[in-house]
């Protein structure tokens, strides 16, 4: 069914389709897309059906308004221009959208002439473009521009194949040999439920950027460009600033981004669509900029054998150069410091890459994911490399790898840090504002500059110098000093005491840090009751109690240096697991208010839903450790009007009380907040004030004032003996309300185990 009418002194079409989303299109693009409208929804693929009945309503008419408002000034409606480097300096790569058509569109750049800023047509050479698939209603065009010559101004604009064109854009080709660029991470358009303001973030980031680097030779993106990977309308704001018209941006495929309409938009050069690709999203790439060898991967592929297989032929593939740089970007962090680093994927990806990372020689890995900032020492083998021959701060010729982890360039989200500093970071913060990294490159010198958008002050500066015709000269060990982590190690494996590793750091005789290296090392020990391996202090089998001297002997050469002693105490120690991570629990996800009566022990909640842990929305939903979502819960319905509390209960058993001893813990994730009751009695708060009662319609945002805690880390709470008081013979009931943050949020998470000791 369709109708017409006048609105605004022009004519709109609604169309009804699948699933009760209506379409709107300005009078001018009715014709283009009439073919597609009379295809039906019914023979879309499912994914596009999907996407369509979701987001495509509200994403079209985003555009819409976006597409009427060229249309007034009578130009070629072009929108979601992706503007990119080509496969070396003398080319550029383009993608755009335009209204559903079967002709495809043109680009047409020529020089900037000096005393104009007219667009010289008469100089101008003009490419066709390609068609490929877009979203409903739409076309995707790609061409590429070749043969453009360094430090020359361009302008460039796009058109339709019958003399209708955009306006203008300028960019600016630079010298290869010394040039910079910049780095940003994770605008994740939408994140923070409002995509106007994270619009809003990501401009300023980008002008300021700009503002310190109006020589840019190219934007580097280290993914998640939008939060909904289907969302054409989070798409529209990350394309909207101008700059992005008239800087190149290289991007990398996020998490939130790994599906088929990131390829709708994207246009790369050296694409490997065999290698990397997942969810038809885009496979690995590669240019080169001078001469330096960028390489990009879609980490969200399962296989990292793939991207170990791309990087290997693209190295082989161009060994014909001497690349006096060699730099790396993909999305998930391997080396951060925030909710993700310690995550199973995260861990697997960085066993399997480092090691071609190594071989290959990248001097730098960009990367992105963890909202949070992250510079680490160079890494070689897993290892931080710290004894440089050094000029004032700057090591010289050093050996390894550098990795960044960039926070989010818009601030739609921000993920807390891990309490415990990881032997890798040279630098970790956690700032709350959206930065960027400026990146010089030079023939014998590599520098990073990081900024923070709110004071515009330079938060972090480091610089490699790279001179073969310097004679490396590395200090030499002075001393050794023996560390642990712990004091304390239980004779059974458990989770009370952390694990203990040793710590052996050297000293160079300058008084800077010297690296030394495992196979040097030789520990020695004054009980069998342990043994060391791999740096971890482990008991052994049948190992008696008591305190334990350590010390190390290094031998470096024709000298042996001798540490410190250190001490640690061996002690009994046994744990029961009440409540596994996978439990089962029972859920009410209607919206109702349920009072205090559901957290009765005799409470009857046989009629709601039961599923296994962990439990939430999206399906996709995860958490590290307890990983994805495995009961799909409701929301009440409405997107945008999500019920703020979702009940759960479970059950489970203890044979003997009395046997339970002083020390327990509960560890869990959660999206947003949580109040946690056993047999009826609170037990902890996460995410909420200290005090009150909080009912079904109460949101985390209205009753706190307080930030959230990253949402995808792993809490452990520790019980006291009062909590576990509320334990007792046969069955016990942990009931949990679950607050989400606001009505908009986009997903919620609950999973959580009990574990308590023995006497």
């Amino acid at each position: 069914m369709k109708a017409v009418w006048r609105k605004a002194g022009r004519y709109v079409l609604i169309a009804a389709v699948a699933g009760g989303a209506a379409l709107q299109l300005g009078e001018a693009q009715q014709v283009a897309a009439q073919g597609t409208f009379e295809i039906g929804a019914a023979h879309l693929m499912e994914g596009q059906r999907n996407a369509f009945q979701m987001h495509l309503s509200s994403s079209l008419l985003f555009m819409d308004r976006d597409l009427s408002a060229s249309e007034k000034e009578g130009a070629y409606l072009a929108t979601h221009i992706a503007f990119a480097p080509g496969s070396d300096e003398s080319e550029m790569n383009f993608s755009w959208y335009s209204p559903n058509t079967r002709r495809a569109g043109q680009v047409q750049y020529a020089k900037l002439a000096s005393d104009t800023q007219a667009f010289p047509e008469h100089a101008a050479v003009t490419i066709d473009a390609s068609l490929k698939n877009a979203t409903y209603g739409y076309s995707a065009n790609e061409a590429v521009i070749t043969q453009l010559e360094n430090e020359t101004d361009y302008l460039y604009r796009l058109g339709d194949g019958q003399g209708n064109w955009t306006q203008a854009f300028h960019f600016k080709t630079q010298d290869p040999s010394s040039y910079e660029f910049v780095m940003v991470a994770d605008p994740q358009i939408g994140a923070s439920g409002n995509i106007a303001e994270d619009q809003r973030g990501w401009d300023k980031t980008l002008q300021q950027a700009i503002g310190r680097s109006p020589d840019a030779s190219f934007i580097l993106s280290a993914g998640d460009q939008v939060d909904a990977r289907y969302s054409e309308k989070e798409y529209a704001a990350y394309f909207a600033p101008d700059a992005l018209r008239n800087y190149p941006t290289a991007t990398t495929i996020g998490n939130h981004d790994d599906t088929y309409h990131y390829a709708y938009h994207f246009n790369v050069p050296n694409e490997n669509w065999e290698l990397g690709n997942y969810d038809n999203s885009g496979g690995d790439y590669y240019f080169s900029y001078g001469d330096t060898l960028f390489m990009n991967l879609n980490s969200n592929s399962q296989n990292p054998e793939e991207h170990i297989q791309f990087m290997e032929e693209t190295a082989s593939a161009t060994a014909g150069r001497d690349w006096k740089w060699k730099i790396l970007m993909f999305h998930h962090s391997i080396y951060s410091a925030a909710a993700h680093s310690q995550s199973e994927f995260v861990l697997n990806l960085r066993d399997q890459l480092v090691p071609t990372i190594d071989e290959i020689g990248f001097d730098a890995v960009l990367m992105g994911h963890d909202h949070s900032y992250v510079r680490t020492y160079q890494m070689e083998n897993f290892q931080p490399l710290k004894n440089h021959m050094l000029d004032g701060d700057v090591p010289i010729n050093p050996e390894g790898v550098v990795y960044f982890t960039g926070s989010t360039a818009s601030g739609s989200k921000f993920y807390g840090m891990e309490s415990e500093r990881e032997p890798y970071s040279a630098v970790r913060e956690q700032w709350g504002v959206p930065t960027y990294t400026r990146i010089q490159v030079e023939p014998t010198r590599l520098r990073f500059e990081t900024y923070r958008t709110d004071t515009e002050k330079m938060v972090d500066e480091y610089e490699i110098i790279k001179d073969p015709s310097i004679k490396t000269v590395v200090p030499e060990l002075g001393k050794v000093e023996l560390e642990t982590s712990s004091s304390v190690l239980a004779t059974e494996e458990n989770s009370f005491y952390p694990e203990a590793e040793l710590k052996l750091s050297g000293q160079n005789v300058e008084g800077g840090q010297y690296d030394i290296s495992p196979e040097s090392v030789t520990y020695h020990t004054s009980s069998k009751a342990i043994e060391i391996k791999d740096g971890k202090i482990l008991p052994a089998e049948n190992g008696a109690p008591g305190k334990i001297e350590i010390y190390a002997e290094v031998n470096d050469g024709e000298r042996t240096f001798e540490s410190n002693t250190i001490e640690v105490d061996l002690v009994e120690h046994e744990e029961i697991e009440l409540l596994e991570a996978a439990s089962e629990w029972r859920y009410l996800d209607d919206g109702s208010d349920q009072k205090r009566a559901w957290l009765e022990v005799d409470y009857d909640d046989s009629k709601w839903t039961q599923g296994a842990g962990p439990l939430g929305y999206p399906k996709d939903e995860e958490r590290p450790e307890f990983g994805t979502v495995k009961t799909l819960i409701g929301y009440g319905g409405d997107e945008i009007d999500k019920i703020a509390l979702t009940y759960f209960r479970t059950n489970f058993e203890v044979e003997d009380v009395e046997a339970i001893g002083d020390m327990g813990y509960v560890e869990f994730s959660v999206d947003d907040a949580v109040i946690l009751y056993l047999n009826g009695a609170e037990i902890l708060r996460f995410n909420m004030p200290k005090t009150g009662e909080f009912g079904f319609e109460d949101y985390q945002q209205d009753v706190s004032d307080e930030d959230l805690v990253s949402e995808d880390r792993i809490e452990r709470i520790y019980l006291d003996e009062e909590a576990l008081s509320h334990l007792k013979d046969g069955d016990n009931v942990l009931a949990a309300q679950v607050h989400q943050d606001d009505r908009f949020s986009s997903d919620l998470y609950w999973g959580m185990e009990m574990v308590v000791n023995t006497k």
